[in-house]
C-alpha cells in the first residue's frame, strides 16, 4: 500500500504517491505495483494477450465486407472550390431576403469560420468570430459545430470548422 512517502514501482523503483492509485494513472497489475509509464508498457506489451484488467472477447462479424468502389455522383461528400462556392465575399448576409430569427425558434442562416490548428490562429478566429458578433447586434446564435478537416491551400492541413447557425 502507497503511503504519504510513496512506494516504489515494482518495475522500475520510481515513486508511487497514494494520489497516483487514487487517480488510476498508476494500479496493481499481474500483483506487481507499477507507475504510469510501466504501466503503459504493460499494457502495450500484453495488449489482446488477456494480461490487463480489461480482457476483450474478439467481435465477429456477420458478413464479409466487401470493398465497393463509388462514383462521384453516388458520394455524399463533393468537394467545394472557389469555383463553386465563390471567393469568400460571395457570404455576405444581406443578399438574403429571409429576416432573422422570424419566429424566434430555429436557425435560419449558418455562418463557418475556420482555422488552422495552432494557438495564434485560433486565436485569431476568435476575434474573427468576436468582431462578427459585435457588428451585428440582431444575430442570436441558436446552434453551433466543430469539426476537425483537411483544408487544401498550398499545402493540405487539418482545420478546425466551426459552424454557427443563427
Amino acid at each position: 500500500m502507497a503511503t504519504d512517502e510513496g512506494s516504489a514501482c515494482q518495475v522500475c523503483g520510481a515513486t508511487v504517491y497514494q494520489q497516483h492509485l487514487d487517480s488510476g494513472i498508476a494500479r496493481y497489475a499481474d500483483g506487481k505495483l507499477m507507475c504510469k509509464q510501466c504501466l503503459e508498457e504493460y499494457e502495450r506489451t500484453h495488449d489482446g494477450a488477456g494480461g490487463g484488467d480489461l480482457d476483450f472477447a474478439p467481435i465477429a462479424l456477420d458478413a464479409p465486407v466487401r470493398e465497393r468502389s463509388v462514383r462521384k455522383s453516388e458520394s455524399l461528400v463533393h468537394g467545394a472550390t472557389t469555383a463553386t462556392l465563390g471567393t469568400g465575399e460571395a457570404w455576405d448576409d444581406r443578399k438574403f431576403r429571409r429576416p432573422l430569427d422570424p419566429t424566434g425558434t430555429g436557425a435560419s442562416r449558418c455562418r463557418t469560420f475556420h482555422s488552422k490548428i495552432s494557438e495564434a490562429a485560433i486565436a485569431f478566429m476568435h476575434s474573427q468570430i468576436n468582431e462578427w458578433l459585435d457588428e451585428n447586434d440582431e444575430i442570436t446564435i441558436k446552434f453551433a459545430t466543430t469539426t476537425i478537416g483537411q483544408f487544401e491551400g498550398k499545402h493540405v492541413e487539418p482545420n478546425i470548422i466551426i459552424t454557427m447557425f443563427y
